[in-house]
């Protein structure tokens, strides 16, 4: 098997931060185990092993570092599956006849919302027993993945991060110009914050997500929400599945993109507007921005009176991951964090139950 590296590794501060594996990194390594739980939830697991990696390097000589490595894995992202103790990626345990929390908070949700307390049910039902069957580790699936020992390099690579942006558009200024949050279209409570601003045309915008990975979200509408609802009573991930709408300035987003693995419950995905109107010309100075956000799992929001998804608190990480998958792509020309004005009262997420964790940075990326 064979990993892509999206995001750089640098060596410790005290040693210089020197980026030592570059985006672009090749880890390979072999499947060396799989089976079948005899206990508990009788998960299905995989165990993998990465041992060797080839590092792209500038050299007319030799355009290859290649290294033994040992590397564990730690985390899969957005998927069904999950890591043991063990370092094995594992599917979900069998359906148990016990209820569990999940089950009790549907019930009682059927007290005050009955349709939509079936609807859930069946889907989490539907989705629990399909992704039992197996452990499935499709191309795209994305991973952590911790060295548990060090690798002797001939050489350095000379990959280097985007320079900082200089001449057109100043960063400081627009992360100042730019609204803070968007809203909710209904009711217009404070939403997501928005983290991130482009600059390029919309096929710039278009190529640099293509080749990043990420896939536009179709239009929220009752076909959409029906073909969602069906993809994950199977168990599938639905790459396209709409996004509830948020506004920014009262206008919905121009485009939305997403990063969608085998389950509808997790996602990446980000809202983006151009700015400062929709009329604004599109060229390569066209300012775009972008309110990114880690759905990490299903909740009722009061707020909406529906379901949504709850949204990981550290929303610097979603930021700073659209951000490694931009660079590794090679869609980024230069690159520079501008410090945002913090409100009095912060952010929040999960209406407005969490703290939103931030530094109040915007990162503002000019696109090749």
């Amino acid at each position: 098997m064979r990993a892509l590296v999206i995001a750089p590794l640098a060596s410790a501060a005290r040693d210089g931060g020197r980026v030592t594996i570059p985006p672009g990194s090749i880890l390979s390594g072999s499947v060396t185990g799989a089976g079948k739980e005899r206990f508990g939830g009788k998960r299905h697991w995989i165990a993998l092993q990465l041992d060797s990696i080839a590092i792209p390097i500038d050299d007319a000589a030799s355009d290859t570092i290649r290294a033994a490595i040992s590397v564990r894995i730690a985390s899969v992202d957005d998927t069904r599956e999950d890591v043991d103790s063990a370092g094995r990626i594992v599917g979900p345990p069998i359906p148990s006849m016990v209820r569990s929390k999940r089950d009790w908070a549907v019930l009682i949700l059927g007290v005050f919302h009955p349709v939509g307390a079936i609807i859930l049910a069946a889907t989490l039902e539907g989705e629990m027993a399909e992704r039992h069957r197996a452990v499935s580790l499709n191309s795209g699936t994305e991973l952590t993945a911790v060295i548990t020992s060090g690798a002797r390099l001939s050489a350095w690579s000379r990959w280097m991060p985007p320079p900082p942006i200089a001449g057109g558009v100043n960063p400081d200024s627009l992360a100042l110009a730019a609204p803070l949050r968007t809203l909710l279209r209904e009711g217009g409570a404070p939403s997501d914050v928005v983290t991130l601003a482009l600059i390029g045309s919309a096929a710039q915008v278009s190529a640099a997500f293509a080749a990043a990975g990420w896939t536009r979200a179709v239009p929220l509408t009752l076909r959409s929400d029906f073909v969602t609802f069906v993809k994950a009573a199977k168990g599938k991930g639905y790459a396209a599945q709409p996004v509830s709408q948020l506004v920014l300035d009262g206008r919905p987003p121009d485009v939305v993109y997403e990063k969608v693995a085998d389950t509808f419950a997790k996602r990446h995905h980000l809202r983006m507007w151009r700015w400062p109107s929709a009329d604004a010309a599109d060229d390569s100075s066209t300012v775009w921005l972008v309110a990114a956000t880690h759905d990490i799992g299903v909740m009722f929001s009061m707020q909406r009176r529906s379901f949504t998804h709850r949204v990981d608190s550290r929303i610097d990480d979603e930021r700073d991951k659209v951000v490694s998958d931009l660079v590794a792509a090679n869609a980024v020309a230069a690159l520079t964090y501008a410090p945002r004005t913090a409100p009095a009262t912060g952010a929040t997420v999960n209406g407005a139950k969490v703290p939103a964790v931030t530094d109040w940075r915007m990162a503002v990326l000019v696109l090749k």
